[in-house]
Protein backbone atom coordinates (compact mmCIF):
# COMPACT_ATOMS: atom_id res chain seq x y z
CA UNK A 1 0.00 0.00 0.00
CA UNK A 2 1.30 3.42 -0.83
CA UNK A 3 1.84 5.76 2.07
CA UNK A 4 -0.96 8.20 2.70
CA UNK A 5 -0.49 11.89 3.18
CA UNK A 6 -1.93 13.14 6.45
CA UNK A 7 -3.80 16.41 6.61
CA UNK A 8 -3.74 17.87 10.08
CA UNK A 9 -5.33 20.78 11.83
CA UNK A 10 -2.46 23.27 12.27
CA UNK A 11 -0.57 22.64 15.47
CA UNK A 12 1.76 25.08 17.15
CA UNK A 13 4.82 23.51 18.75
CA UNK A 14 6.50 25.47 21.48
CA UNK A 15 9.61 24.97 23.58
CA UNK A 16 9.54 23.59 27.09
CA UNK A 17 11.74 25.38 29.61
CA UNK A 18 11.03 23.23 32.65
CA UNK A 19 9.03 20.46 34.26
CA UNK A 20 10.99 17.71 32.53
CA UNK A 21 11.76 15.32 35.37
CA UNK A 22 10.71 11.68 35.59
CA UNK A 23 7.92 11.25 38.11
CA UNK A 24 6.13 8.25 39.56
CA UNK A 25 2.57 7.73 38.48
CA UNK A 26 -0.37 8.47 40.75
CA UNK A 27 -2.95 5.95 39.51
CA UNK A 28 -5.83 8.03 40.89
CA UNK A 29 -4.92 11.06 38.77
CA UNK A 30 -6.25 11.19 35.23
CA UNK A 31 -6.10 14.96 34.81
CA UNK A 32 -3.17 16.56 36.61
CA UNK A 33 -2.02 18.35 33.47
CA UNK A 34 1.04 16.16 32.86
CA UNK A 35 1.65 14.29 29.65
CA UNK A 36 1.36 10.53 30.25
CA UNK A 37 4.26 8.64 28.62
CA UNK A 38 4.22 4.91 27.80
CA UNK A 39 6.92 2.73 26.23
CA UNK A 40 6.10 -0.01 23.70
CA UNK A 41 8.80 -2.56 22.96
CA UNK A 42 9.40 -6.09 21.74
CA UNK A 43 9.98 -7.78 18.41
CA UNK A 44 8.12 -7.78 15.09
CA UNK A 45 4.68 -8.39 16.55
CA UNK A 46 5.09 -5.14 18.45
CA UNK A 47 6.30 -3.29 15.37
CA UNK A 48 3.13 -4.69 13.83
CA UNK A 49 2.13 -6.38 10.59
CA UNK A 50 -1.61 -5.67 10.63
CA UNK A 51 -3.04 -5.12 7.13
CA UNK A 52 -5.10 -1.99 6.61
CA UNK A 53 -6.50 -2.77 3.16
CA UNK A 54 -5.69 -4.13 -0.29
CA UNK A 55 -5.39 -1.26 -2.75
CA UNK A 56 -6.55 -3.38 -5.68
CA UNK A 57 -9.89 -4.16 -4.02
CA UNK A 58 -12.92 -1.94 -3.47
CA UNK A 59 -14.18 -1.27 0.05
CA UNK A 60 -17.01 -3.75 -0.49
CA UNK A 61 -14.61 -6.54 -1.46
CA UNK A 62 -12.03 -6.12 1.31
CA UNK A 63 -11.64 -9.44 3.19
CA UNK A 64 -11.88 -9.62 6.96
CA UNK A 65 -8.14 -10.11 7.11
CA UNK A 66 -7.83 -6.36 6.44
CA UNK A 67 -8.91 -3.72 8.92
CA UNK A 68 -10.97 -1.92 6.31
CA UNK A 69 -12.82 -5.13 5.53
CA UNK A 70 -13.39 -5.82 9.22
CA UNK A 71 -14.48 -2.27 10.07
CA UNK A 72 -16.95 -2.05 7.17
CA UNK A 73 -18.44 -5.56 7.47
CA UNK A 74 -22.12 -5.58 8.53
CA UNK A 75 -21.45 -7.56 11.72
CA UNK A 76 -18.57 -5.31 12.87
CA UNK A 77 -19.42 -1.91 11.37
CA UNK A 78 -20.89 -0.51 14.56
CA UNK A 79 -18.09 -1.80 16.78
CA UNK A 80 -15.32 -0.24 14.68
CA UNK A 81 -17.19 2.84 13.47
CA UNK A 82 -15.04 5.12 15.65
CA UNK A 83 -12.00 4.29 13.48
CA UNK A 84 -13.61 5.97 10.48
CA UNK A 85 -15.19 8.94 12.23
CA UNK A 86 -13.90 12.29 13.47
CA UNK A 87 -12.74 15.63 12.15
CA UNK A 88 -9.05 14.71 12.12
CA UNK A 89 -8.47 11.89 9.62
CA UNK A 90 -5.97 10.55 7.13
CA UNK A 91 -6.58 11.05 3.43
CA UNK A 92 -8.00 7.53 3.20
CA UNK A 93 -10.43 8.08 6.05
CA UNK A 94 -8.81 6.69 9.21
CA UNK A 95 -9.33 8.63 12.41
CA UNK A 96 -6.38 10.38 14.02
CA UNK A 97 -6.43 11.12 17.75
CA UNK A 98 -5.78 14.68 18.78
CA UNK A 99 -4.96 13.66 22.35
CA UNK A 100 -2.67 10.64 21.80
CA UNK A 101 0.67 10.94 20.03
CA UNK A 102 3.33 8.46 19.00
CA UNK A 103 7.02 8.59 18.13
CA UNK A 104 9.10 5.90 16.43
CA UNK A 105 12.73 5.63 15.42
CA UNK A 106 15.82 7.61 16.23
CA UNK A 107 16.01 11.35 15.80
CA UNK A 108 16.16 13.53 13.80
CA UNK A 109 12.71 13.01 12.29
CA UNK A 110 12.83 14.45 8.80
CA UNK A 111 9.51 15.38 7.23
CA UNK A 112 8.22 13.53 4.20
CA UNK A 113 9.46 15.14 1.02
CA UNK A 114 12.61 16.47 2.64
CA UNK A 115 16.09 15.06 2.08
CA UNK A 116 16.91 12.18 4.43
CA UNK A 117 13.29 11.22 5.08
CA UNK A 118 12.96 7.79 6.72
CA UNK A 119 9.44 6.36 7.23
CA UNK A 120 10.64 4.54 10.34
CA UNK A 121 11.67 7.78 12.04
CA UNK A 122 8.55 9.85 12.54
CA UNK A 123 5.96 11.08 14.98
CA UNK A 124 2.45 12.44 14.97
CA UNK A 125 -1.13 11.92 16.13
CA UNK A 126 -2.02 8.28 16.77
CA UNK A 127 -3.50 6.49 13.80
CA UNK A 128 -2.44 3.96 11.17
CA UNK A 129 0.92 3.72 9.41
CA UNK A 130 3.02 3.26 12.53
CA UNK A 131 3.37 -0.49 11.91
CA UNK A 132 6.24 -2.52 10.52
CA UNK A 133 7.59 -2.96 6.99
CA UNK A 134 8.11 0.72 6.34
CA UNK A 135 5.19 1.73 8.56
CA UNK A 136 2.67 0.59 5.94
CA UNK A 137 0.29 -1.04 8.41
CA UNK A 138 -0.35 -1.01 12.13
CA UNK A 139 0.49 -2.83 15.32
CA UNK A 140 -0.83 -3.07 18.89
CA UNK A 141 -0.11 0.63 19.47
CA UNK A 142 -3.32 1.71 17.77
CA UNK A 143 -5.76 -0.05 20.10
CA UNK A 144 -3.51 0.57 23.11
CA UNK A 145 -3.52 4.29 22.40
CA UNK A 146 -7.30 4.44 22.09
CA UNK A 147 -7.73 2.88 25.53
CA UNK A 148 -5.23 5.24 27.12
CA UNK A 149 -6.63 8.28 25.33
CA UNK A 150 -10.13 7.46 26.56
CA UNK A 151 -8.85 6.88 30.10
CA UNK A 152 -6.86 10.08 30.54
CA UNK A 153 -7.97 13.67 30.20
CA UNK A 154 -4.35 14.69 29.61
CA UNK A 155 -2.36 13.98 26.42
CA UNK A 156 -0.73 10.57 26.04
CA UNK A 157 2.59 9.87 24.31
CA UNK A 158 3.56 6.41 23.07
CA UNK A 159 7.29 5.78 22.58
CA UNK A 160 7.56 2.80 20.28
CA UNK A 161 10.93 1.06 20.04
CA UNK A 162 10.68 -2.50 18.66
CA UNK A 163 12.84 -4.72 16.46
CA UNK A 164 11.97 -7.77 14.38
CA UNK A 165 13.57 -11.16 15.05
CA UNK A 166 15.14 -10.12 18.37
CA UNK A 167 15.34 -12.31 21.46
CA UNK A 168 15.19 -11.42 25.14
CA UNK A 169 18.07 -13.75 26.00
CA UNK A 170 20.39 -12.00 23.58
CA UNK A 171 19.28 -8.78 21.86
CA UNK A 172 17.23 -7.32 24.73
CA UNK A 173 19.32 -8.95 27.46
CA UNK A 174 19.16 -6.70 30.55
CA UNK A 175 22.30 -5.88 32.57
CA UNK A 176 21.20 -7.81 35.65
CA UNK A 177 21.07 -11.08 33.69
CA UNK A 178 24.84 -11.08 33.42
CA UNK A 179 26.94 -11.64 30.35
CA UNK A 180 26.88 -9.08 27.57
CA UNK A 181 24.00 -6.62 27.76
CA UNK A 182 21.89 -6.84 24.64
CA UNK A 183 22.29 -3.99 22.13
CA UNK A 184 18.53 -3.28 22.18
CA UNK A 185 18.38 -2.59 25.91
CA UNK A 186 20.23 0.76 25.77
CA UNK A 187 18.21 1.63 22.66
CA UNK A 188 15.03 1.51 24.74
CA UNK A 189 16.58 3.97 27.20
CA UNK A 190 17.79 6.19 24.36
CA UNK A 191 14.34 6.21 22.73
CA UNK A 192 12.77 7.43 25.98
CA UNK A 193 15.49 10.03 26.47
CA UNK A 194 15.03 11.32 22.93
CA UNK A 195 11.26 11.46 23.25
CA UNK A 196 11.38 13.42 26.49
CA UNK A 197 13.93 15.78 24.97
CA UNK A 198 11.59 16.47 22.05
CA UNK A 199 8.32 16.80 23.94
CA UNK A 200 7.77 20.36 22.66
CA UNK A 201 7.78 18.93 19.11
CA UNK A 202 5.60 15.96 19.99
CA UNK A 203 2.89 17.49 22.19
CA UNK A 204 0.94 20.60 21.16
CA UNK A 205 1.36 23.50 23.61
CA UNK A 206 3.59 21.42 25.85
CA UNK A 207 5.01 24.50 27.60
CA UNK A 208 1.57 25.16 29.06
CA UNK A 209 1.80 21.91 31.03
CA UNK A 210 3.53 21.08 34.34
CA UNK A 211 5.65 18.33 32.79
CA UNK A 212 5.13 14.62 32.24
CA UNK A 213 4.88 11.26 33.94
CA UNK A 214 6.55 8.10 32.72
CA UNK A 215 3.74 5.68 33.49
CA UNK A 216 3.95 2.31 31.77
CA UNK A 217 5.76 -0.24 29.65
CA UNK A 218 4.19 -2.64 27.13
CA UNK A 219 6.13 -5.78 26.13
CA UNK A 220 5.25 -8.02 23.16
CA UNK A 221 8.00 -10.53 22.38
CA UNK A 222 8.74 -14.24 22.63
CA UNK A 223 9.12 -16.15 19.36
CA UNK A 224 12.84 -15.43 19.10
CA UNK A 225 13.45 -17.28 22.37
CA UNK A 226 12.13 -20.67 21.24
CA UNK A 227 15.07 -22.79 22.32
CA UNK A 228 15.53 -24.82 25.47
CA UNK A 229 18.24 -22.48 26.73
CA UNK A 230 16.52 -19.16 25.99
CA UNK A 231 13.05 -20.23 27.08
CA UNK A 232 14.49 -21.73 30.25
CA UNK A 233 15.80 -18.35 31.37
CA UNK A 234 12.93 -16.28 29.96
CA UNK A 235 11.26 -15.58 33.31
CA UNK A 236 14.49 -14.45 34.95
CA UNK A 237 15.39 -12.27 31.97
CA UNK A 238 11.93 -10.69 31.87
CA UNK A 239 12.04 -10.01 35.61
CA UNK A 240 15.47 -8.42 35.21
CA UNK A 241 14.32 -6.40 32.22
CA UNK A 242 11.52 -4.85 34.27
CA UNK A 243 13.73 -4.21 37.31
CA UNK A 244 16.56 -2.74 35.26
CA UNK A 245 14.30 -0.45 33.25
CA UNK A 246 12.69 0.81 36.44
CA UNK A 247 16.09 1.51 37.92
CA UNK A 248 17.60 3.17 34.85
CA UNK A 249 14.48 5.21 34.14
CA UNK A 250 14.21 6.17 37.82
CA UNK A 251 10.58 5.01 37.87
CA UNK A 252 10.34 2.23 40.49
CA UNK A 253 6.57 1.76 40.10
CA UNK A 254 6.51 1.64 36.29
CA UNK A 255 3.38 -0.29 35.26
CA UNK A 256 4.07 -3.25 32.95
CA UNK A 257 1.76 -5.17 30.63
CA UNK A 258 3.20 -8.32 29.02
CA UNK A 259 1.47 -9.85 26.00
CA UNK A 260 1.29 -13.62 25.93
CA UNK A 261 2.96 -15.07 22.83
CA UNK A 262 -0.35 -16.37 21.49
CA UNK A 263 0.54 -17.51 17.97
CA UNK A 264 -1.33 -20.73 17.06
CA UNK A 265 -3.85 -20.23 19.83
CA UNK A 266 -4.12 -22.47 22.86
CA UNK A 267 -2.03 -25.55 23.47
CA UNK A 268 0.33 -27.22 20.99
CA UNK A 269 -2.02 -28.67 18.38
CA UNK A 270 -1.97 -25.86 15.81
CA UNK A 271 1.76 -25.30 16.14
CA UNK A 272 2.49 -29.02 15.76
CA UNK A 273 0.39 -29.11 12.58
CA UNK A 274 2.30 -26.15 11.23
CA UNK A 275 5.67 -27.76 11.98
CA UNK A 276 4.58 -30.98 10.30
CA UNK A 277 3.48 -29.04 7.21
CA UNK A 278 6.81 -27.25 7.23
CA UNK A 279 8.73 -30.53 7.32
CA UNK A 280 6.56 -32.13 4.64
CA UNK A 281 7.01 -29.15 2.33
CA UNK A 282 10.76 -29.53 2.57
CA UNK A 283 10.61 -33.30 2.21
CA UNK A 284 12.06 -33.87 5.68
CA UNK A 285 10.75 -36.95 7.50
CA UNK A 286 8.39 -35.62 10.17
CA UNK A 287 9.76 -37.84 12.95
CA UNK A 288 13.30 -36.69 12.21
CA UNK A 289 12.33 -33.02 12.07
CA UNK A 290 10.41 -33.19 15.34
CA UNK A 291 13.29 -34.96 17.05
CA UNK A 292 15.91 -32.55 15.70
CA UNK A 293 14.03 -29.27 16.10
CA UNK A 294 10.25 -29.48 16.31
CA UNK A 295 9.85 -30.78 19.86
CA UNK A 296 12.21 -28.09 21.12
CA UNK A 297 10.10 -25.42 19.42
CA UNK A 298 6.90 -26.81 20.93
CA UNK A 299 8.27 -27.17 24.45
CA UNK A 300 9.91 -23.74 24.31
CA UNK A 301 6.71 -22.00 23.23
CA UNK A 302 4.89 -23.42 26.25
CA UNK A 303 7.81 -22.46 28.53
CA UNK A 304 7.83 -18.86 27.26
CA UNK A 305 4.08 -18.54 27.78
CA UNK A 306 4.32 -19.89 31.32
CA UNK A 307 7.11 -17.43 32.07
CA UNK A 308 5.04 -14.54 30.74
CA UNK A 309 2.11 -15.58 32.90
CA UNK A 310 4.10 -16.22 36.04
CA UNK A 311 6.21 -13.05 36.06
CA UNK A 312 3.19 -11.18 37.38
CA UNK A 313 3.13 -13.50 40.39
CA UNK A 314 6.52 -12.29 41.63
CA UNK A 315 5.72 -10.61 45.00
CA UNK A 316 7.25 -7.26 44.05
CA UNK A 317 5.22 -7.22 40.82
CA UNK A 318 1.77 -8.23 42.04
CA UNK A 319 0.18 -4.78 41.82
CA UNK A 320 2.15 -3.28 38.97
CA UNK A 321 2.78 -6.07 36.42
CA UNK A 322 0.26 -8.24 34.60
CA UNK A 323 -0.14 -10.11 31.34
CA UNK A 324 -2.50 -9.65 28.42
CA UNK A 325 -4.12 -12.76 26.95
CA UNK A 326 -3.82 -13.11 23.17
CA UNK A 327 -4.33 -16.82 22.42
CA UNK A 328 -8.00 -16.32 21.54
CA UNK A 329 -7.01 -14.05 18.66
CA UNK A 330 -5.35 -16.63 16.42
CA UNK A 331 -6.90 -16.43 12.93
CA UNK A 332 -5.52 -19.23 10.69
CA UNK A 333 -4.59 -17.96 7.26
CA UNK A 334 -6.28 -20.89 5.54
CA UNK A 335 -9.61 -19.88 7.02
CA UNK A 336 -9.36 -16.10 7.30
CA UNK A 337 -6.92 -15.23 4.53
CA UNK A 338 -4.07 -12.80 4.86
CA UNK A 339 -0.71 -12.52 3.18
CA UNK A 340 1.58 -12.61 6.22
CA UNK A 341 3.50 -15.44 7.81
CA UNK A 342 2.53 -17.47 10.86
CA UNK A 343 5.07 -15.53 12.93
CA UNK A 344 3.08 -12.38 12.15
CA UNK A 345 -0.40 -13.74 12.74
CA UNK A 346 -0.88 -14.01 8.95
CA UNK A 347 -0.90 -10.18 9.01
CA UNK A 348 -4.51 -10.49 10.15
CA UNK A 349 -5.90 -7.08 11.10
CA UNK A 350 -8.36 -8.41 13.66
CA UNK A 351 -5.59 -10.30 15.45
CA UNK A 352 -3.39 -7.22 15.74
CA UNK A 353 -6.25 -5.01 16.80
CA UNK A 354 -7.36 -7.47 19.50
CA UNK A 355 -3.80 -7.93 20.77
CA UNK A 356 -3.53 -4.18 21.31
CA UNK A 357 -7.02 -4.11 22.78
CA UNK A 358 -6.08 -6.78 25.32
CA UNK A 359 -2.81 -5.05 26.21
CA UNK A 360 -4.56 -1.71 26.64
CA UNK A 361 -7.21 -3.22 28.91
CA UNK A 362 -4.53 -4.98 30.96
CA UNK A 363 -2.77 -1.65 31.52
CA UNK A 364 -6.04 0.01 32.58
CA UNK A 365 -6.48 -2.68 35.21
CA UNK A 366 -3.09 -1.76 36.65
CA UNK A 367 -3.87 1.95 36.54
CA UNK A 368 -7.05 1.38 38.51
CA UNK A 369 -5.24 -0.29 41.44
Amino acid sequence: MSRVRIFLIPLFWVVCFGGCQLRNHDSASRANGKVKVFILSGQSNMTGRGTLSYNHLSVEKQPRSTLLGLATSPEHREKYAFLREGELRTEDGWRLRDDVFITTGEWPHVKKGEEGYDPGKKHGPLGPYFGGRGNRGFGPEWAIGHHLGDYYEDPVLLVKVAFGNNGLARHFRPPSSGGETGPRYPMILKAVEDALKHLPELIPNYSDRPGYELVGFFWNQGLSDLSYKSSGEYKVNLENLIKDLRKDLKTPQLKVSVAITGNWGWGKKNYREHLEEYATGRKIPIEKFMKDRGDEFLDSLIAVRRAQESVAEIPAFRRNVNYAETRDFWRPGKEFGGHGTWQHWSANAESYWLIGDSMGKAMLRLLSL
